[in-house]
């Protein structure tokens, strides 16, 4: 059976809005991905490497409901994850030991337990020293225009 597009839009509106996931009152975190990894639903943190680079800490983003909506060009609907003040930008402090590659980043809930959502870049982008930086940008969760069947 197909949902139709009034169900499926429910989905995210109700996500964006769902304090037990999306909207938590703890902000939900973005964290740095620095080992490759096969992008599955069945990831879990412990699958993930996180960065360690000085100024790679998991960055808070606005606790409450997030935004939902959907991109006229794909029909697809959208929910922005909210940005805190300065966006989502990690910037090296202090050289690393060693230089880390960032291969994508994730969405975890406020205590770093548990995976939501995560990304791969399409290029990787290596920290090798102080002022290299990493910005992700709007960080968008996309759900597909027909989902399970």
């Amino acid at each position: 059976m197909l949902p139709m597009k009034d169900v499926r839009l429910a989905i995210g509106e109700l996500l964006a809005a769902d304090v037990s996931t999306l909207a938590p009152v703890a902000a939900n975190k973005i964290a740095l991905i620095i080992a490759n990894f096969s992008l599955t639903e069945n990831l879990v943190v412990g699958d993930l490497t996180l960065a360690t680079f000085t100024g790679s800490a998991p960055k808070a983003g606005a606790a409450g409901a997030q935004q939902a909506g959907v991109s006229p060009l794909t029909g697809q609907q959208v929910l922005t994850i909210l940005a805190p003040a300065g966006g989502y930008r990690w910037e090296c402090t202090v050289a690393p030991g060693a230089p880390e590659t960032i291969y994508g980043y994730c969405l975890l809930d406020d205590t770093l337990a548990t995976l939501l959502a995560a990304t791969l870049l399409d290029t990787p982008v290596t920290i090798t020293d102080v002022g290299d930086f990493f910005d992700a940008g709007a960080v968008e969760m996309q759900f597909v225009a027909q989902p399970v069947t």
